[in-house]
């Protein structure tokens, strides 16, 4: 059974592990398609376009990656595609909204602390928060 899951290159048991591999995966999507697409946009669009227009793709271009090796690779899933894809949508648009509230407030309270700190602690907390609602809703 071992010789099993190892061909399947996935460490059975572990699907914590492989949502962090998961997540890294499309944290580096994220990025790359957005360097990309500021320089495609920079030209025609202006910078603060280019910048807007970038993350908002590419930060859509790395959750449909996210979600699909979610899907696939680390929970196994047999969920129906459409629900769990929404699930998905939902908890991401969640996260979103819930690291900007709590970078403003970490903010806010804390001002010695910089925006870049807050963000790092809030996104942290929210990783955790997230594979645990994906794993019990989505998934």
């Amino acid at each position: 059974m071992r010789i099993a899951a190892a061909a399947r290159g996935a460490a059975p048991g572990r699907p914590f592990a492989r949502f962090a591999l998961s997540s890294l995966f499309a944290a580096g999507v994220d990025l790359a398609a957005f360097e990309l697409l500021c320089r495609l946009l920079e030209g025609t669009a202006g910078e603060n376009a280019a910048i807007l227009a970038a993350t908002c793709l590419a930060r859509a271009a790395s959750a449909l990656v996210n979600h699909v090796v979610n899907y696939a690779l680390v929970f196994h899933s047999h969920a129906a595609r459409g629900r769990a894809t929404g699930l998905y949508a939902l908890i991401t648009v969640g996260k979103t909204l819930c690291s900007a509230l709590l970078v403003a407030g970490a903010a806010a309270l804390l001002p010695a602390l910089p925006r870049l700190g807050a963000k790092i602690g809030a996104d942290v907390l929210l990783f955790f928060v997230n594979y645990l609602l994906q794993k019990a809703f989505v998934y």
